[in-house]
């Protein structure tokens, strides 16, 4: 029997939906093969179910949505996770990775520049880290005597990668400046804010979720080095860089750099040790359901920049200090992950996929 396997799509996917888990969905998927692919055309499904997995974790979760509440959504490119579908009003949209061509061009560009974030930002009276966008590395010691304490990144690169946190000394502010260098052309230094390191979602104007994300560490043994460690931790089957709801290895390279000589001590038995500067899940960091904690002014200004950059759907980069109740902006990305907000490795799901493919329905 030949059956469209949009349909058989749609009801794995509200199967999927109540059992709310990857892998008791892959099991399902298992089965069907097993059980009931004999009166179905399953070299179809199946391709069509690998397609679906090579998307990315975030964009696979739009389309899983899309699937239940559009009658048309297609992949256009599974490699590079572009997707099509049809709105309420039956015009064609298309997404990348989770941005949509209902967000605004301009705002893309904007957020993609961490100085034009802030400096509107700063326009918009939300409070942001003192910053300057540096031509040399002498200009770059020039403010880490002024700020003590500094961060440097790449002016347009995200996840991470390009920086280094928490810079003390000339030396580390050297590597760390040669190292934002290779990934960007320009390079700015920050000033180093203590606190929480905060991601808000905010989809069509508003605030759904906010995690925490902490930064990859081990514990001691007392016996191994801490790369001893980090081999062992990303060996250990609680991280899959291919499954949703696991911990991503930890960045090896990026250990490195953090923790240069460092990388070969032996840290006392239980001794919590933080490996990675950056606190991006894409690194080994972790998560934290955090949206019960956000304060109602962080809320809003979440909402007021992405309203104004005329963006769908953003993630919202802000460092607090719950002790003393001050925070500032550190960038805003109009491509967020929303896998971290619908699978936090802590706390519960806030549903944002959902709500998203509701407001790009309208």
């Amino acid at each position: 029997m030949n059956v469209s396997p949009f349909y058989v799509t749609i009801i794995l996917l509200n199967i999927k939906q109540i059992l709310g888990y990857e892998s008791l969905f892959g099991a399902l998927i298992l089965l069907f093969w097993l059980f009931i692919s004999p009166y179905f055309d399953t070299g179809v499904i199946m391709d069509a179910y690998a397609e679906r997995n090579t998307l990315k974790f975030s964009t696979r979760l739009v389309y899983d949505e899309l699937k239940l509440q559009s009658t048309h959504a297609r992949i256009v490119d599974a490699k590079n996770s572009l997707l099509e579908f049809k709105d309420t009003k039956g015009i064609v949209h298309y997404i990348f990775s989770t941005c949509s061509d209902k967000s605004s061009a301009t705002g893309l560009l904007i957020a993609r520049n961490k100085n034009r974030t802030a400096k509107i930002a700063s326009e918009l009276g939300i409070p942001i880290p003192h910053a300057t966008q540096c031509k040399n590395d002498d200009e770059a010691i020039a403010f880490l005597q002024l700020h003590q304490r500094i961060v440097i990144k790449p002016i347009d690169n995200k996840g991470g990668v390009g920086v280094s946190t928490n810079i003390r000394s000339k030396t580390e502010l050297k590597k760390a400046y040669t190292y934002a260098r290779i990934q960007s052309n320009e390079v700015i230094a920050q000033q180093h804010l203590p606190g929480k390191d905060l991601r808000l979602l905010v989809v069509g104007g508003a605030f759904v979720s906010a995690v925490i994300r902490t930064p990859a560490t081990i514990t001691g043994n007392g016996i191994h080095t801490i790369s001893q460690l980090i081999t062992t931790e990303n060996n250990s089957g609680t991280r899959d860089n291919e499954k949703i709801t696991s911990l991503m290895s930890i960045n090896i390279p990026a250990a490195k750099r953090f923790l240069s000589q460092k990388i070969n001590d032996i840290p006392k038995r239980n001794v919590v040790v933080q490996v990675v500067g950056p606190a991006n899940v894409s690194l080994g960091g972790g998560l934290i359901e955090a949206t019960h904690l956000v304060p109602n002014i962080m809320k809003a200004h979440a909402e007021i920049i992405t309203k104004r950059l005329g963006l769908g759907i953003c993630g919202v980069d802000i460092i607090w200090d719950d002790e003393s109740n001050t925070y500032g902006l550190i960038e805003v990305n109009a491509v967020p992950g929303i896998d971290i907000h619908d699978d936090p490795l802590s706390g519960t799901s806030c549903g944002a996929a959902k709500l998203y493919v509701e407001w790009l329905m309208k």
